[in-house]
């Protein structure tokens, strides 16, 4: 492939395996809030068809406590990361711009890559101040070249519906929280089951 091109990625479930420490740091949270009865691994995906902040407030929860959950994350050990992904994203970074763009605090993912010597990240974008993915992709698209064709890597079905309103094509990636059956629900342009399968994708 020729053509350089923007490479968003989500971080957690697409870069870092951290669906049971994330979790487990949600459940907690909403015990200690009395929301006992969004404090299962099951309401935890479920928030992420949508928006993470949005689905947050949506359901009830009260900003104080949703910060809490990022608090909580915010102090738990590094995860580890999905085998083979700190290969592709170094090797895609060699001809493509990669940007991680998450909900999750920019302050937080910078530590975990940098804990695990992941380098070629062009920059990651958080949601510490803008919590609306679709104009963080915009805004990144604008930055590093409106023209240049563009895409997010996610792994929920709320990753994927929020590329596409900020107008990039999407991969779903297989081996995340969401899993193949219920991103195909939203129907991802291409539908990534391995790390590897994204060299095959964006590079010649």
């Amino acid at each position: 492939m020729s053509e350089s091109h923007l490479l968003m990625f989500d971080f957690d479930g697409v870069i870092a395996d951290s669906l049971h420490l994330q979790s487990g740091a949600f459940v907690e949270t909403m015990e200690e809030n009395g929301l006992h009865h969004l404090a299962t691994p099951e309401q935890f995906l479920d928030l992420l068809d949508d928006n993470w902040f949005a689905a947050l407030a949506a359901a009830g929860v009260p900003c104080a406590a949703a910060g809490q959950v990022d608090d909580s994350i915010d102090e738990l050990p590094s995860p580890e990361l999905f085998p083979g992904i700190v290969d592709v994203v170094e090797r895609l970074a060699e001809d493509h711009t990669v940007v991680v763009i998450t909900s999750s605090r920019t302050g937080h993912v910078e530590r975990v890559l940098e804990e695990h010597g992941v380098t070629g990240v062009a920059e990651v974008i958080g949601a510490d101040e803008e919590r609306s993915k679709t104009r963080r992709i915009s805004a990144a698209r604008s930055r590093f070249g409106p023209e240049r064709p563009a895409w997010y890597v996610g792994d929920t079905v709320g990753d994927i519906v929020e590329a596409r309103a900020a107008g990039v094509r999407t991969v779903g990636a297989a081996w995340g929280w969401h899993g193949p059956e219920r991103l195909e629900r939203v129907r991802p342009d291409r539908l990534a089951h391995e790390p590897q399968d994204l060299l095959d994708l964006f590079t010649a």
